[in-house]
This record gives structure tokens, sequence and C-alpha cells, in this order.
């Protein structure tokens, strides 16, 4: 009686093991599904039109979150002066506060802000007196924002904004 009970366990338990396998492999799949690609900040100031269209993901540290909308932060890498302007769409929610001065690594994709926004800049100079700078500063929110302004002036990635999907915390 105690043997057949047993065979009864140990069937039941390899039938049972036997399910969770193929759910296993499922997840599995859906988390390894990312297709964002790691890229150094680095790489990213050196090329950064290799990366436009594409989704990736950057490790810097958080130098500023927008208490206005809280939708936007600036990462930096080595270098302090150059930093990536992330915004995190409609349906995302607002980064936390927390994140300042933090080492994280976002996930999105990377985008040139949009040519009507910089206006024509061709020639340095927009109809209305503006410099180049001063009309990306103008696209990414500048007007309630002194990175932004930063960020305008900068030689590299000044164009460039980051749509966030999610992020990381590095410990």
């Amino acid at each position: 009686m105690i043997r057949r009970l047993f065979s009864l366990f140990i069937l039941t338990v390899f039938i049972y093991s036997c399910g969770n396998t193929g759910k296993k492999e499922v997840t599995s799949k859906a988390e390894g599904s990312s297709e964002a690609s790691k890229v150094e900040f680095a790489s990213l100031i050196e090329n950064p039109e290799n990366y436009i269209g594409k989704t990736i993901s950057v490790e810097g540290k958080v130098v500023h979150v927008c208490t206005h909308s809280g939708k936007k932060l600036f990462l930096t890498g080595e270098n302090p002066d150059v930093r990536l302007y992330v915004q995190a769409g409609e349906e995302m929610p607002k980064f936390p506060m927390e994140l300042l001065g933090s080492e994280i690594v976002v996930e999105g994709t990377l985008t040139q802000v949009p040519a009507t926004e910089m206006a024509e800049g061709e020639d340095m100079q927009t109809g209305d007196g503006m410099k180049e700078g001063e009309v990306t500063a103008k696209a990414v929110g500048a007007d309630t924002c002194e990175t932004a302004k930063a960020l305008a002036s900068q030689p590299v990635l000044a164009d460039l904004m980051m749509i966030y999907s999610k992020h990381t915390v590095v410990k």
C-alpha cells in the first residue's frame, strides 16, 4: 500500500514538474525578448547618429529630474558637461525625485528633436533672432528649466532625446 502511494506521489510530481517547465520557458522568452542594445555613454557621444531610431540602454548619473512635470531627466557619463535628455511618454509615470544623483540604466528609443521645433538652424540663426541652441533648448522645455539651456549649449547630443520605456537603479 505504501509503495503504491509512493509510486502515485512520484508520478504526480513528475507530471506536475513537466507542466511547469513549459511556463518557465515562456516567461524566459518574454524577458529575453527585449531588443534594447547596451550602449556605452562614450560611444553614444562619439557616434550618436548610429543609434537614432533604435532602442538602446544607457548607464549614467542622473543630474536633473524635472520638478515641474516629473517626466524628464538628464543623464551624464564621465563628462558632466554632456547630458542626455530623457523624456517619459504620457502613459509613463513620473520619474521619482529620489533618482537625482543615482547611477541608473535607462532603456528607450533615441530620437532627434523634430525639425519643426529646430526651426531654420542651418544658418545658426532663426527668423525670430534665436540661435540654434536656444531653439533646441525651447524644444526640450528650457523655458522652465535651466538644465535644458545647458543641454542646448553642449556640442553633442543637444538635438537628441531618449523616449523612456524603463529604468533600473545600479547598485
